[in-house]
């Protein structure tokens, strides 16, 4: 298995895991380029997206099994995925009474993720129940990639645990 590979499976378990209600995100996906709108983004090799959003006023990004890539407010930003070591979310969950619109605008924020040199992104992402996948996929980033050759995929760690029972 490749190193892209486990980390896609690794982090986009622990994001799934750590959100719910999926089926009212309308802007952020896991483990997929977010569609509509499109976003143009084209990835290497290997390369496998974690978190997504599209939003119709034209702000995207795609974090990736390598990097973070995006539109906020007009400003393009790239950074190597590693680099990112901390983010302000700001009140992610935004208004109670937004967690469940289908229709209408889709209620955002702009988090700035930082690296050790300072600002390495800012990305606008959906607020309510679709926030905790950026986040999660940071805490990713943060805690679970320095130990990525220590980590089993769920498949793994449930042959180990089975055979550890037997």
């Amino acid at each position: 298995m490749t190193r892209d590979k486990k980390i896609a499976i690794i982090a986009t378990n622990l994001i799934r895991q750590s959100s719910m209600n999926h089926d009212q995100w309308r802007a952020t996906s896991i483990g997929a380029i977010h569609a509509n709108p499109p976003i143009p983004v084209t990835l290497e090799d290997d390369e496998h997206p974690l978190v997504s959003a599209s939003l119709p006023e034209g702000d995207w990004y795609v974090w990736t099994t390598r990097k973070l890539i995006g539109v906020c407010d007009g400003k393009h930003y790239e950074a190597k995925a590693e680099s990112i070591v901390r983010g302000e979310f700001g009140n992610f969950k935004g208004s109670p009474q937004f967690l469940n619109v289908t229709a209408g605008p889709i209620n955002t924020l702009v988090a700035t993720l930082y690296s050790n040199r300072g600002v390495a992104a800012c990305i606008r992402y959906e607020t309510g129940y679709a926030a905790m996948a950026p986040i999660q996929c940071l805490k990713y980033w943060e805690l679970k990639h320095p130990i990525l050759d220590k980590l089993m995929i769920p498949e793994e760690l449930a042959a180990y645990r089975q055979a550890k029972n037997n």
